[in-house]
């Protein structure tokens, strides 16, 4: 570690490995902890590889960045230069115009529907990355006013940042997350496709139409609850309860009753996992300072009258519950079969300016940070209490929000901005976003069903697929199809984006840095590392080399004018060059394990796929059981290539019962592989194109 007196400040540098620092600088040495590295949202490792970074004054020089330090009377200013060409991105979903940053000023503070999602992340086309370690509001002028500097200013606190020094924007972000948390895994069901009812419908509607899906042959994962699901509307109090009668249970039944008398066991019963919406206003650093709130008891000694309602102190806040976690009031709905929690935006998103948080913080610290200490609690308590994954969705979002929950884009529809809102978390390391599909036009059906994960929202609608008439239920139901089938993909992917950082949707910018005609594309994006998903205007630019349309099989190159075939609302490509796993559609993801998995291989360029695969509920992905088959395509001519099926590795044996079926697609091949014939060794082809 470097330490230097500027004067009466203290600046120390820390260097967590010869390409991560950490810079703290102070007036007097009187270091501010940020709240999230108090509450562990980052983590640094303990080494310090005593690299040195050169210090002028209060002027670094980290590689060939030049950073310029200011102590101000309240708070503190930070510049970064900026090469001429560099483009800069991240911020999270704060600002949905614009993709890339470069020229624009930025205010980070949790709003609602302007700013659900502000990040203090940003990093180089060059590579590199920085997170400000704080949770106080800030400004970013980055590169508006002077044109050569990100200018960032912060309301209180003291200069802590890290900075990453990568030559990729992908390896910035695998480094930025391995300090503020990789993408959480979400539970199996998660990746599906997920209905949220209307909130007027009680225990009877919610299974009718559960039972209804399944008549039709949609595939459907889960149902979630609206605020309807409460006996008092919007209750944000820990003494929540079922509505008596929308979702009875008989009062003789124990308060967690779940057995066969209950609507929620029949809804399992069908293959649905159950959501509950929540809103909260609970004083939740109570429980991260592993402190609680004290509530002076008092006596009547020498009183005449014994009046109870001068029995105790009193607190402004009515809602917390001394000496209780929010989760524990939540344990009896898991009990029941609650295996989701949708995190309304109210009132996390909202200010409270005369509140103090935990009996020592002012809101200007907290504000921020709240929803990222929420989503903490809700899955950190999910896992103690079963062991098992949730999913955890909110609209509002923080840095280290990505290992916690999955966000949605909160109440603003389907729409074109929402695909900005995505691709800027994506450029944050957070890779489990969507927003609320919109299932009135095909359009929006495609883009909503090839999202991160996927769900639509009836909280005031009708929007169930049999009352849209035949062609929209008809086109739904062949999304819902055709995520069900791409399946074994995208879980492969969600494996990749929590052990990378790389997210699940990539903006072409991230993927193709070196081009700045793709700093601003947000009509097509990457899904995974070898699908591209054509969104809403169609006239589409594509990476370079040649695409497969996904639908066709027709092949594309350069500018496309695509007209989406009939019953499709966009365009879905595979790159030549791509292996893409998918299995037959199922009724719900965990109905049983594919009979075939269908090794889709597009010959053009060597590559590899690696199929991964767990239990889909529990955590022990984490200590490696998982199963992984990888396939690869190498010496590829545009005549023949070798295609190897790899001996499957892993702890994770109950998958070890699928056939594969390996679909070449372009040279009219088929090949079966046995599950017996593929068990203990590698499988390799040389496989020629047949020439007319």
């Amino acid at each position: 570690m470097q330490q230097f007196f500027i004067g009466e400040n203290q600046l120390e540098i820390k260097s967590l490995s010869d390409i991560i620092f950490r810079v703290r600088y102070a007036k007097n040495g009187n270091f501010h902890e940020s709240l999230l590295s108090r509450y562990n949202i980052i983590n640094e490792p303990s080494n310090d590889n005593n690299t040195t970074v050169e210090v002028i004054n209060e002027t670094l020089y980290i590689k060939d960045i030049i950073i310029k330090l200011s102590l101000l009377n309240e708070g503190y200013q930070i510049q970064f230069s900026l090469d001429e060409n560099e483009r800069i991105f991240g911020f999270g979903d704060m600002g949905r115009e614009s993709i890339q940053k470069r020229g624009t000023k930025l205010k980070l503070w949790q709003t609602n529907v302007t700013g659900y999602g502000p990040i203090p992340y940003f990093m180089s086309s060059k590579g590199w990355g920085v997170l400000v370690n704080t949770t106080f509001a800030q400004d970013y002028d980055v590169g508006c006013d002077i044109k050569d500097k990100i200018t960032v200013s912060v309301a209180s606190g003291t200069i802590d940042f890290y900075i990453f020094i990568s030559d990729s924007m992908t390896g910035a972000l695998e480094l930025y997350t391995d300090i503020a948390g990789k993408p959480v895994m979400l539970p199996k069901f998660a990746y599906g496709f997920n209905f949220v009812s209307n909130e007027e419908n009680g225990a009877r509607e919610v299974l009718t139409d559960c039972y209804q899906f399944r008549q039709e042959g949609i595939p459907c994962d889960m149902v979630g609850l609206e605020p309807g699901w409460m006996e008092k509307h919007y209750d944000f109090s820990v003494n929540k309860r079922w509505h008596p009668t929308r979702f009875y249970f008989p009062e003789w039944l124990p308060i967690n009753y779940y057995g066969t008398w209950s609507w929620i066991y029949s809804l399992q019963k069908l293959g649905f996992s159950l959501s509950l919406w929540l809103c909260c206003d609970y004083d939740l650093l109570w429980e991260e300072e592993k402190t609680r709130l004290e509530v002076k008891q008092n006596d009547f000694e020498g009183a005449t009258i014994a009046d109870k309602h001068f029995s105790s102190g009193v607190v402004m806040d009515q809602i917390t519950k001394p000496g209780e976690a929010w989760f524990e009031h939540l344990k009896k709905f898991v009990d029941q079969g609650a295996a989701a929690f949708k995190l309304d935006g109210s009132n996390q998103v909202l200010e409270h300016p005369d509140r103090i948080w935990a009996g020592k913080y002012r809101d200007d610290e907290v504000h921020n940070v709240y929803p990222v200490i929420y989503a903490k609690q809700m899955t950190k308590g999910f896992e103690e209490y079963t062991g098992k994954r949730s999913l955890i969705y909110t609209p509002s979002a923080y840095a280290g929000t990505q290992q916690f929950a999955a966000t949605w884009a909160g109440d603003t529809g389907g729409g074109p901005a929402t695909v900005v809102s995505v691709l800027n978390f994506s450029m944050c390391g957070h890779s489990n976003s969507s927003c609320d599909l919109e299932p009135t036009d095909p359009i929006t059906i495609h883009y909503g069903f090839l999202m991160p994960w996927s769900q639509l929202l009836g909280w005031r609608n009708w929007h169930q697929p049999w009352f849209l008439g035949p062609e929209l239920k008809n086109c739904i139901k062949d999304y819902a199809r055709l995520r069900s089938s791409l399946f074994p993909y995208i879980y492969s992917m969600a494996h990749k984006a929590a052990a990378t950082g790389i997210a699940l949707a990539r903006p072409l910018a991230l993927m193709h840095p070196d081009d700045d005609a793709y700093d601003n594309v947000s009509n097509l994006y990457y899904l995974g590392d070898s699908l591209l998903v054509g969104v809403f205007d169609m006239n589409f630019t594509l990476p370079p080399g040649m695409w497969y349309d996904y639908f066709t099989g027709e092949r594309y190159s350069d500018t496309v004018n695509y007209v989406p075939p009939k019953g499709k609302g966009g365009g879905l490509f595979v790159k030549d060059g791509a292996i893409v796993v998918t299995q037959e559609p199922m009724q719900y993801v965990n109905e049983k394990y594919p009979d075939v998995y269908h090794v889709n291989v597009y010959p053009g360029a060597d590559c590899s796929f690696t199929l991964v695969d767990d239990d889909g509920i529990t955590y022990d992905y984490r200590d490696g059981v998982i199963s992984e088959t990888k396939f690869e395509i190498s010496n590829t001519t545009e005549t023949d290539f070798d295609f190897t099926i790899y001996k499957r590795q892993g702890s994770y044996t109950a998958n070890d019962v699928n056939d594969i079926e390996v679909i070449i697609h372009g040279w009219d091949k088929r090949y079966i592989v046995t599950a017996s014939e593929r068990r203990d060794k590698d499988l390799t082809w040389h496989i020629k194109k047949e020439l007319n």
